[in-house]
């Protein structure tokens, strides 16, 4: 997850917990629950259990449903793309 990676990169308030929305309910299960997750996406989940220990609390919640459009627009080109990009604002 881009959310984690940027918040550990900044690597000030790690103390701090991180919300997170997810515009799917499928995501937001598969987050909550690793035996409904997908095989094919078992190392990407080991990565951000990994990331999310290092945060120590991470809080996943779920936006309306169409609410967050672009977010989904966005989660559906990273899957899609071999290379992670990143941008900080």
């Amino acid at each position: 997850m881009v959310a984690l990676d940027v918040f550990l990169a900044m690597e000030w308030k790690l103390n701090d917990s991180l919300f997170i929305k997810l515009g799917s309910l499928v995501v937001f299960y598969w987050c909550a629950n690793k035996s409904m997750r997908p095989w094919s996406l078992q190392a990407t989940f080991t990565d951000i259990e990994r990331d999310i220990e290092k945060v120590r609390n991470v809080v996943f919640s779920t936006e309306e449903k169409n609410g967050n459009e672009m977010a989904s627009s966005l989660a559906v080109v990273g899957i899609n793309r071999e290379e992670m990009f990143k941008a900080w604002w």
